[in-house]
């Protein structure tokens, strides 16, 4: 009896060792996949495709977690951050660091957008309400931004269209102002671009992190890298031009 009580305890001693040790490695690998996404960097900045343009920004959400806007620095010293989009909601939800970015780019005169990441198969309308009770735009900010990066799967990709459609037009509505499209480029090509309406969208902010001289849609903003390494953030973060020059980027502001 003792010998049986002696292997139960020994086998339990196991198990806890088995269970312990996977949890460690569990942890091992969450803070090497932590550590993988603050150290990974993206030179792309560094091109002449890149370079060339006047006006450089960033984008940034809570997954920057919280930024050091006082300390901000382009890596190229010749640069400056000039813009800012911010998320401010993401379907029904609003971004947990919205209100201190907002403030943070405010106080050290960076000009600032908010934008609403879409959840395609929420309703537009109760989406557009949030965002615009989330976000009072005033003279010299980014018009409002609609991120679309996801197709709907409970409604037809028609109904979807008239969703973001009608998104668009409360918000135009609401600020006064033509609001900006932020979507990849291949995702506008294949499934906005199909519909007039999109295909004669003249504010367009695309993301295209390949090794090009340009996107192929008519842009506005070009996204093209998630890994730029700017000092006051941790994290690497999303790299943006303007295509125009600083006049062209005064008229899009609002007024």
């Amino acid at each position: 009896m003792r010998i049986g009580k002696l292997r139960f305890v020994l086998l339990l001693a196991f198990v806890a060792t088995v269970v312990v040790g996977l949890k460690y490695e569990t942890e091992l690998v969450s803070i090497y996949k932590k550590i993988q996404r603050r150290v990974r960097v993206d030179e792309s900045y560094k091109r002449a495709a890149i370079s060339a343009y006047e006006l450089h920004g960033i984008d940034v959400s809570h997954y920057q977690e919280r930024i050091n806007w006082s300390a901000l620095e382009h890596p190229d010293t010749t640069k400056t951050i000039h813009f800012a989009f911010i998320r401010a909601t993401a379907g029904l939800l609003k971004d947990t660091q919205f209100n201190r970015n907002w403030n943070g780019a405010t106080s050290h005169s960076i000009v600032k957008g908010a934008y609403h990441y879409y959840h395609s198969d929420k309703n537009s309308a109760l989406q557009a309400a949030h965002f615009i009770s989330a976000v009072t735009l005033k003279k010299g900010d980014l018009p409002p931004v609609l991120d679309i990066e996801e197709l709907p799967k409970s409604q037809s990709q028609e109904n979807w269209r008239v969703g973001l459609k009608n998104f668009l037009g409360i918000l135009e509505a609401h600020y006064g102002v033509m609001p900006i499209v932020y979507t990849g480029d291949a995702f506008y090509n294949d499934y906005l671009a199909t519909d007039t309406y999109f295909e004669e969208y003249d504010r367009l902010w695309i993301a295209n992190y390949g090794n090009v001289e340009a996107p192929f849609a008519d842009w506005s903003f070009w996204q093209y890298t998630d890994a730029l390494p700017v000092k006051g953030i941790e994290k690497p973060v999303d790299g943006n031009v303007f295509k125009g020059s600083f006049l062209e980027f005064e008229q899009l502001l609002v007024e």
